[in-house]
């Protein structure tokens, strides 16, 4: 017997973050490509069809993907999260939070993220994708989205903060990412590794 008690009816919407300085990589990080997309393109198709903003920079965002840009750009994703939260849609109890360079995340594991935030007490923390080193990845997360503006407000001004200060004094429910979906590219050699592991041929960054 599935001893998880049953979820009521919820929403989701995703925020998907692209205002990073992607200084380690030295383009922006979204744009480059892991087989024939730009990871930002790969990000979004794991979102959708769930509600999807993007905050930060629009390129090579589809059309039709609404785009906000936080005031002021590049204060960092705390910050982006603040300012996407006001332009969701009403009834969405689940906040997505993803960053734009995981070029193999699915929907498949942002449905494990949703579960395993629902699945637990509002007073626990966010679901957290956790690799196999126990790293966290908040730019990986799912959020209750009370829990999520509440963090927010504690905060007060959240320029520069970070998703640590952001979730400081919450217990993340961790969900373990087995098949590396939530691997993320910061580095010129992170990605020649996602176009090794996609199989790409060489591609210029």
């Amino acid at each position: 017997m599935d001893p998880s008690p049953p979820i009521p009816p919820y929403a989701v919407s995703v925020l998907v973050l692209t205002g990073g300085a992607s200084r380690r990589m030295g383009s922006h990080k979204p744009s480059l490509r892991v087989g024939a997309a730009p990871m930002v393109v790969r990000v979004l198709a794991a979102a959708r069809p769930r509600p999807v903003l993007v905050v930060g920079r629009d390129d090579d965002v589809p059309d039709g993907i609404p785009v906000l840009v936080e005031d002021p750009a590049g204060c960092g994703p705390v910050a982006a999260i603040a300012a996407g939260l006001g332009h969701l849609p009403e009834g969405a109890d689940v906040v997505v939070v993803l960053a734009a360079d995981l070029p193999f995340v699915t929907s498949v594991h942002l449905d494990r993220l949703v579960s395993a935030v629902l699945h637990h007490p509002p007073t626990e923390g966010p679901a957290v994708t956790t690799d196999a080193t126990g790293r966290l990845n908040w730019l990986c997360s799912a959020w209750r989205r009370a829990a999520l503006e509440a963090a927010i407000d504690r905060l007060g001004d959240p320029a520069g903060r970070s998703m640590r200060d952001l979730a400081a004094g919450l217990r993340p429910v961790e969900v373990a990412d087995t098949d590396h979906v939530a691997d993320d590219v910061d580095t010129p050699d992170d990605l020649t590794r996602a176009r090794r592991r996609h199989g790409d041929e060489a591609q210029p960054t």
